[in-house]
Order: C-alpha cells, then sequence, then structure tokens
C-alpha cells in the first residue's frame, strides 16, 4: 500500500468531514473545516491510498488526515483520523509526525492536544512523540474525559 500526503485546501472540505464523521461519534461538520482551513496559520494533510477500501478495486482513495495550527509561540494538533482499514498500520503516527514536522518549522515554544481519555492507542503515541498530560476537560468528548497533552519543540 502507497499512501501519499497531500495539503487539505477548502475544495475538500466534505470530504473531510466524512471522514471524520466515519472516525469520531461527534465530528467536525463541513462548515468547521471551511473555518478551520481559512484562519490563519492552519493547516492539513489528506493521507491518500493508492489502493481503495476495497482492495479489488484497485483506485486510489482517502485513508486519513490532519489538521494543526501553529500561530505566535504555541501550535495545536486540532485533529487526526485515520479510517477503519487503515488502523494500525502507522497511519496516525505519519499524520503525526508530518504535522509536527511542519509545526517545529515555524518556531513554536509548545504544542497541545486534546484525546479521549478512552482511546488508549492515540494517548501512547502522543507519549512516543514526547508529548504529557497537562490538564483534563471532564466530559468534553460527549461524557468522556479530554486529557490536555503538551510536547515542548523539538521532541522525538
Amino acid at each position: 500500500m502507497t499512501i501519499e500526503l497531500i495539503p487539505a485546501a477548502i475544495v475538500h472540505s466534505a470530504l473531510l468531514a466524512g471522514m471524520h464523521k466515519i472516525c469520531f461519534v461527534d465530528p467536525w461538520h463541513e462548515g468547521g473545516f471551511v473555518e478551520s482551513l481559512t484562519a490563519e496559520g492552519t493547516h492539513g494533510l489528506i493521507a491518500v491510498s493508492q489502493n481503495s477500501l476495497l482492495p479489488s478495486d484497485g483506485d486510489s482513495g482517502p485513508a486519513g488526515l490532519v489538521m494543526w495550527r501553529a500561530i505566535a509561540d504555541e501550535g495545536e494538533i486540532l485533529t487526526i483520523a485515520v479510517l477503519p482499514p487503515w488502523r494500525r498500520q502507522g497511519l496516525g503516527e505519519r499524520l503525526l509526525q508530518a504535522a509536527l514536522n511542519a509545526i517545529d518549522q515555524t518556531g513554536v515554544q509548545s504544542v497541545f492536544l486534546e484525546v479521549a481519555e478512552n482511546n488508549l492507542g492515540a494517548r501512547q503515541m502522543y507519549r512516543k512523540h514526547g508529548f504529557v498530560q497537562v490538564g483534563r476537560r471532564s466530559g468534553y468528548y460527549n461524557g468522556i474525559d479530554a486529557l490536555v497533552m503538551r510536547r515542548a519543540p523539538n521532541q522525538p
């Protein structure tokens, strides 16, 4: 499987919203992606597979996405989503690393993100990349606590 990361643009907003809906209980809507992609310092990438959701199709298709922003001295991972057929294959980590590389180039002092407390796989991935828990938002994700995590710049 070959995955290409392409820059997300406003024209992709419906696609991004559709992918987000597959991955999350409380997804962003198309307008949220339009708003984010037009906001200062906000960027995104779409992972596109050279294989479709059905291996027999042989076409390319979306596999995941990442959105981030870097303003002044802070960066934030806004969302990462990997569609079910591509999970547990390192794509989430590849998307995270691409976003962190871009953020680190802006000279920010720290990067933040929020993750559902019950998303153990994501929490492990974030810790691997230098994120540590610095806060908690009770009930943030439909009754599930969000852990606020922070990473200093240029961590491994």
